[in-house]
């Protein structure tokens, strides 16, 4: 792993701890003022946005919140990376999620900084899904 791609993860790691922890300061460090986020269901675009969205997501808790990120993966230049992961999502008012992260970065003025933000969710809609790949259903037996 090169040294960008370890600070990019740090970064990636740092900003789900601070989500756990509640910690608003560290959950907006490394973004940039002009973040464009695309978020379940909205486009967010800017710093000051990005930061009212944390409003809803730590709204009605249902108990202690977790973060945590799987099989992040990053891939990093001199100035630009991106980095994935699927995130574990809990004690929120939405319950238990998973969702999968991409966030691409720029080196600016010698820091790294999170330029874009995208959240996503495995689709459940039929029309969507290969039917060669869907799990399967439960079978009910007539009475």
């Amino acid at each position: 792993m090169t040294s960008s791609q370890t600070e990019v993860k740090k970064i990636i790691i740092d900003w789900t701890r601070a989500i756990s922890a509640g910690d608003r300061e560290a959950i907006l460090a490394h973004h940039a003022d002009d973040l464009l986020m695309f978020d379940f269901p909205a486009k967010v675009e800017g710093i000051d946005a990005y930061g009212e969205t944390w409003d809803f997501f730590y709204d009605k808790p249902r108990g202690p919140i977790v973060f945590e990120p799987r099989n992040v993966e990053v891939t990093a230049g001199d100035k630009v990376a991106f980095a994935t992961c699927e995130i574990h999502c809990d004690g929120t008012s939405a319950g238990p999620l998973d969702l999968r992260l991409t966030v691409g970065l720029q080196k600016r003025g010698g820091e790294w900084l999170i330029t874009h933000e995208h959240h996503s969710v495995p689709t459940t809609e039929e029309r969507f899904i290969d039917p060669t790949q869907a799990e399967p259903k439960p079978s009910v037996s007539p009475m």
